[in-house]
């Protein structure tokens, strides 16, 4: 049925909208579970004696809204409905919609290595799917895409790799040094970010189509 669908090009510009709105309601129901995770305790003064619980549930809503923008990016950018690519998607959907659980660990467990390492794992399987759909989107060459569109593709997959990067590295000082340090990396990530925007100006070669200059630089 598959094989089918994507034969037909009208067909696979309806699937490839499809996926897309089917994705985007995985991230609307894992944004509404935030909430529901968060139980009522069993008395009223327990709402303000634990705030870290509303810190992991606003940096787990802020975490969600930011693998939706770099979703929808991708998509833009990247997406082809081919079987590896819709399996990667479906893939990087499993690890959003776990988020919510993921959350409500950190909270029953108060930011326990367990806990948190659980968290991490979560986000460092999900930035895998994601780099390697950028990758994919990337190695394609597409020449549809202007030299703009095609350097922000560069600029995400560049970040994305900084993620995955930055979640194994916690992982590594959650195991060697605790929690307190295992946030560093990740906490950095909104630095790496700017800087990427700021100084990387070009696409490699080898990711321009055959027929491109040399030179992929945005014109001012």
């Amino acid at each position: 049925m598959l094989a089918n669908i994507l034969d037909d090009g009208e067909s696979r510009e309806r699937f490839k909208r499809r996926l897309e709105a089917f994705s985007d309601i995985v991230f609307g129901l894992s944004l509404s579970q935030l909430a529901l995770q968060l139980s009522l305790p069993d008395r009223a003064s327990e709402l303000v004696d634990h705030p870290l619980r509303y810190f992991i549930f606003f940096g787990t809503f802020a975490v969600i809204c930011l693998t939706w923008l770099s979703h929808h990016r991708m998509f833009q950018l990247a997406f082809e409905p081919e079987p590896l690519d819709i399996g990667l998607n479906f893939v990087y959907l499993a690890f959003v919609a776990i988020l919510p659980f993921a959350m409500q660990v950190n909270i029953r467990f108060g930011g326990s290595t367990i806990g948190l390492g659980f968290y991490i794992v979560d986000f460092a399987a999900g930035s895998l799917p994601m780099l390697l759909l950028l990758e994919r989107g990337l190695a394609r060459r597409n020449p549809k895409l202007s030299v703009r569109q095609r350097l922000e593709l560069w600029r995400a997959t560049l970040r994305n790799r900084a993620v995955l990067a930055a979640s194994l590295l916690s992982l590594a000082l959650l195991a060697l040094a605790g929690p307190e340090f295992a946030w560093v990396p990740l906490a950095l990530l909104a630095v790496v970010a700017r800087i990427v925007r700021r100084t990387v100006n070009s696409v490699p070669a080898r990711y321009l189509p055959l027929d491109a200059p040399v030179s992929a630089t945005p014109p001012a």
